[in-house]
């Protein structure tokens, strides 16, 4: 691997939304023209609000850490519409765009980037930016399908099965898994609310994948243990 002098900068230093740039045919011109139109990183706490529920908040791209989109209820029950996870680029789809009924709060602490709102047509001008954006559009709509299928059709032995590969799967586009092991930071309470189940429902379902040899959780990481046979369980279908 080449230096750091050389001007080569080691993966494991990429920006995970640049990494996924990359990944999409982005060139390296585009991704610097990029830079110019974002400010410096802000940090967000837990169940601080990324995206406020108006119209037209800037976008922005997800550095670390991981929030939801959140839509909630008078009487304080919520579902998590989606995950957002490093590399994730907010506010430029239709489904994360700031509206009035939902929100994206931080599950966990959060390091993000938004776009200059003067300059947001320097990056959907950009071809190879314009397209990278549209592909991740078109993956956020897939996901959200996925999310309809979890919640209408799906056991809930089905819907952790599904939700655990998906996040492995997302994780490891930007080199945030272990072979087949990530950080999953987030309680169950959280995955409760993002699968429609109650948490006690969530636990004894998890505990079930442990005893059967597919999952192990502790210490904030998830093992699939045979992502074979858990992806034949719900039938999840990776991009």
């Amino acid at each position: 691997m080449l230096s750091a002098e050389s001007g080569f900068v080691p993966i494991s230093r990429v920006r995970s939304f640049t990494r996924r740039l990359l990944a999409y045919g982005v060139q390296d011109v585009e991704i610097a023209r990029l830079d110019t139109a974002l400010h410096a990183p802000d940090s967000y706490q837990t169940n601080d609000v990324l995206h406020p529920s108006r119209p037209g908040a800037p976008p922005f791209f997800m550095l670390s850490g991981w929030a939801c989109l959140v839509r909630e209820l008078d009487d304080g029950r919520r579902q998590m519409v989606a995950f957002l996870l490093p590399g994730d680029a907010v506010g430029f789809d239709l489904l994360t765009q700031s509206r009035e009924s939902t929100r994206v709060v931080a599950v966990t602490p959060v390091r993000v980037q938004r776009v200059r709102p003067s300059l947001i047509g320097q990056i959907t001008g950009s071809p190879g930016l314009s397209r990278a954006l549209a592909i991740a559009s078109d993956q956020q709509q897939t996901r959200l399908i996925n999310q309809v299928v979890r919640l209408g059709r799906q056991t809930a032995y089905e819907r952790c099965a599904h939700l655990l590969l998906e996040l492995h799967a997302r994780l490891a586009e930007v080199g945030e898994t272990y072979g087949d092991s990530f950080r999953l930071p987030v309680k169950q309470e959280i995955l409760a609310d993002a699968l429609g189940l109650s948490l006690v429902h969530v636990n004894r379902t998890l505990q079930q994948l442990r005893r059967e040899g597919l999952v192990e959780l502790h210490g904030g990481s998830a093992i699939l243990q045979d992502r074979s046979a858990l992806a034949e369980i719900c039938e999840f279908r990776a991009g």
